[in-house]
């Protein structure tokens, strides 16, 4: 699917000059047009796993920061949960969520495990 470079690219700067904000899993943009929200979860290991979801009327989408990069994820089909893939194919990061659980997934193996957020 492609994407409109120019829509995403306004999505990424606003999801960028958002997310200094702090919240658990506050909502912090909603329109007609879609919802951007914040999740911070806590991970094993003292670990911290902040994920940008943007949900649009069409798809879904979540922006992990890896490696000091934004990574946009898009959502895939999944019989239980949400699963996002990366979009950009260099990429093999995986994004899994249930409920407020949640792990990053990177080469088909755990990046970042036992998440939660309250």
């Amino acid at each position: 699917m492609k994407l409109n470079k120019t829509a995403l690219i306004a999505t990424l700067a606003t999801a960028l000059s958002l997310s200094a904000i702090s919240a658990q899993a506050t909502v912090m943009a909603a329109s007609s047009k879609g919802e951007l929200s914040k999740v911070v979860y806590s991970c094993e290991g003292k670990k911290t796993l902040d994920v940008i979801f943007v949900n649009t009327n069409k798809n879904s989408f979540a922006i992990i920061n890896q490696v000091d990069e934004m990574i946009p994820l898009e959502i895939v089909k999944s019989a239980s949960g949400a699963n996002y893939k990366a979009i950009n194919k260099d990429y093999t990061y995986e994004l899994h969520t249930k409920g407020n659980k949640a792990e990053l997934i990177g080469d088909g193996q755990v990046i970042i495990g036992g998440c939660v957020t309250e």
